[in-house]
């Protein structure tokens, strides 16, 4: 009970910020800064090389399959939010996908589902708050990467799942190896963010907005917020090259 209270407390917040609903929203962006500084530290010194390590001696259909693994597990998360949204089609696919990758697939480890063309919905309890409504959202830096107070419930809960599904078969080494495949399947996004980005904090909160818009609108969000976003992120390039330049 004083989780749903505190809960409630956090997304009734939400719901009464004013503003452009999907418009970036980072009040506490000095403490977010000091944060993402002090966990960027940790991960370039300690989990980025190791999840490197983990991605070369690891044989990449071993890589391929704990990846599938886990991601199978938490496919639960999306079969429930799509039907919180009213999605009964993507939480049949979702449902129908699980049960084959779960039987067929040994275990998860092979995405036979997709192969036979049932899609991955990769719905969650925060895309289900925005189609809900809740769509303003104070940015948050957290431990486990970029979130919002929208977004967090929902994020802690999918990384909770495959604990209570494996019980006592999630192992401290299990929940290691879990944490590794999501690092190693990150570094592709991550190295290009190290390699392009003048403002790596704000590089990754922009996109990590856009990403989530993206997946609330299934992957069709309005046009003209489209052009809106070319608009504004162009500015943002100028102005930042601008700045580099010294004019």
């Amino acid at each position: 009970m004083p989780l749903v209270l505190l809960l409630t407390a956090l997304l009734s917040g939400c719901v009464t910020l004013e503003g452009d609903p999907w418009a970036i929203y980072d009040p506490l962006e000095p403490a977010n800064r000091n944060l993402y500084a002090a966990i960027d530290t940790v991960d370039s010194k300690v989990i980025t090389p190791v999840a490197r390590g983990y991605r070369t001696v690891m044989p990449d259909w071993a890589e391929k399959g704990v990846s599938n693994f886990f991601r199978n597990v938490r496919r639960i998360d999306s079969v429930a939010n799509s039907l919180l949204q009213g999605k009964a089609r993507n939480a049949g696919e979702d449902l129908a996908g699980l049960l084959v990758n779960s039987t067929l697939g040994l275990g998860g480890f092979l995405d036979v589902g997709s192969r036979m063309g049932l899609r991955h919905h990769d719905e969650d309890f925060g895309q289900t708050l925005a189609v809900w409504g809740v769509t303003r959202t104070r940015y948050v830096y957290l431990p486990s990467g970029p979130s919002t107070i929208r977004d967090a419930p929902g994020t802690a809960f999918k990384s909770w799942i495959p604990s209570v599904v494996l019980s006592g078969g999630y192992t401290f080494w299990v929940g290691a190896i879990d944490l590794l495949s999501v690092r190693a399947d990150a570094l592709p996004l991550s190295d290009a963010r190290d390699q392009t980005a003048l403002d790596a904090y704000v590089f990754t909160r922009d996109a990590w907005y856009q990403r989530r818009k993206f997946l609330t609108f299934d992957g069709d969000p309005p046009v003209e917020d489209l052009f809106e976003e070319f608009e504004e992120e162009f500015q943002k390039d100028f102005e930042a090259s601008v700045h580099a330049l010294g004019i």
